[in-house]
């Protein structure tokens, strides 16, 4: 990736914030953290947690609640979403200064462009927010900067990572099948007002004999079939050396026995009747995705045993008192633009400079770049006999 490509993609996570109420009191100048004796500011701590906040606020305030969110467990790891992101900013923190510290295992630096480039977005960032916003992230210039700077190194690590990887990846272990199904409980229904209605013998007899009906008819045409019928037809791509399924193994195991076009017998599990349709036993498309999601897996867990490599031997001490005082009592709203043509976007940061690079970034991040300082933000004929059968 091209280094003016990559600040580019950087520089997109600068957003413009207005806050609804005023700033909070921590001492900036105390200590956060220390990561082998180097002092981290609670300042600048407090400006990333906060910027952290701000993005969640723009993203889900309004689905979960508004500020109200933060008192609660929304990620189901028995604490409130506030400790745990504030968590997961201290990693964040104690993992970009790892980065920064071993710059040197892959030659990475910072250029000159990219230096500058961060300089004017951060003068940028200070513009296009309001004081009040501002006070309300703990934001500086130098904060803004040392954000930017730190991201940078990390993405240039992480490209020099992914490139250590083996991209190659063979068919056998990418292999792709498609079946098109139809699920239909075999147990009970629901009524026109929600309610679960366990069905009775008869009914159930009734339902499996529907269910081999359709069967039938479908081996000529499986989706206008099971439109007739009033069923829905769900697509499924898999693997034959996936670890899991998201479809019972006895469905598997018989979508498995298909050749392309062939249809199944009635499959029975504990809760539902299931029909299959074999669209292709090699699903080339499927098949492609697959091997990109590999090489990306290896990429993420290369990336993850380098930088806890990083991290063994190294004492990184949090400052738990100031720590503490680093709070998420106050909301953030973000106003939204019409979203940039990625494609024209994309072509505009490659031919100009790198302040060019900076404003378009903010556009892709959908950012409202107000100069108002004074805003407040509003945010398958022959074995069909034996297998009908045997179904019968």
């Amino acid at each position: 990736m091209k280094a003016k490509r990559l600040l580019a993609l950087l520089l997109a996570a600068v957003l413009s914030a207005s806050a609804l109420t005023g700033c909070g009191g921590i001492d900036a100048s105390q200590t956060g953290a220390t990561l082998d004796g180097q002092e981290i500011s609670l300042g600048f701590m407090n400006f990333m947690a906060r910027y952290q906040q701000a993005i969640y606020d723009a993203q889900f305030s309004a689905m979960f609640g508004g500020s109200s969110m933060w008192t609660q467990d929304m990620f189901g790891d028995g604490t409130d979403m506030e400790t745990s992101v504030k968590k997961s900013v201290t990693e964040s923190i104690e993992q970009l200064y790892l980065l920064e510290k071993h710059m040197g295992d892959y030659k990475v630096e910072v250029t000159a462009n990219e230096q500058k480039a961060i300089e004017e977005a951060a003068e940028q960032f200070m513009e296009d927010n309001s004081k009040k916003a501002l006070r309300q992230l703990g934001a500086t210039k130098e904060y803004v900067k040392e954000m930017l700077r730190l991201n940078t190194i990390q993405a240039k690590m992480r490209q020099a990572m992914d490139a250590e990887v083996d991209t190659e990846v063979s068919k056998e272990e990418a292999a792709q099948k498609t079946i098109s199904y139809v699920s239909v409980n075999r147990t009970s229904t629901t009524d026109e007002e929600g309610n679960n209605k366990q069905y009775t013998e008869e009914e159930k007899a009734s339902v499996e004999q529907q269910v081999k009906e359709f069967r039938k008819s479908a081996k000529d045409d499986f989706t206008a079939a099971a439109e007739k019928a009033g069923y829905t037809v769900t697509p499924y791509s898999y693997g034959e050396k996936d670890e899991s399924y998201a479809l019972d193994d006895k469905v598997i195991e018989a979508a498995n026995k298909l050749k392309d076009g062939e249809v199944s017998k009635v499959i029975t599990t504990d809760e539902n009747f299931y029909v299959v349709h074999m669209d292709s036993t090699f699903d080339e498309e499927k098949t492609e995705e697959k091997k990109k999601s590999i090489v990306q897996q290896r990429k993420d867990d290369h990336y993850v045993e380098v930088c806890d490599g990083y991290k063994e031997d190294v004492k990184y001490e949090l400052n738990e008192d100031e720590w503490a005082k680093v709070k998420f009592d106050e909301f953030f709203t973000i106003k939204q633009t019409q979203e940039a043509d990625p494609e024209e976007s994309s072509d505009q940061q490659e031919s100009d400079d790198a302040k060019q690079e900076s404003n378009d970034a903010e556009k892709d991040s959908d950012a409202d770049q107000s100069k108002d300082d004074k805003e407040d933000a509003n945010a398958d004929q022959s074995k069909d006999a034996e297998e009908e059968s045997a179904e019968n």
